[in-house]
């Protein structure tokens, strides 16, 4: 191995790092830490893989009043039709 492909080397993982955090970061959010930063940076709720969806990249952040939520306090029997 030469000295200029260990260089070349040594700058791939510079300058792009996948470290323990980050892949644990990804797997219990769905997003990289690129993401989240881009996610703070805007106000909105991006992903990257949004694209490969067909999606557009960033979506309008919900504010916990406007999440949607199931009213569940009734409880209806549903008899299927005959």
């Amino acid at each position: 191995m030469t000295v200029s492909s260990q260089m070349m080397g040594c700058a791939l993982v510079a300058t792009y790092p996948i470290t323990a955090g980050s892949l644990a970061t990804t797997a219990a959010t769905g997003k990289s830490p690129t993401d989240h930063a881009i996610s703070e940076s805007v106000d909105k709720d991006c992903s990257l893989l949004k694209v490969l969806d067909g999606n557009p990249i960033c979506e309008k952040r919900l504010k916990p009043h406007e999440v949607p939520v199931q009213d569940y306090t009734r409880q209806q029997r549903l008899v299927p039709n005959k």
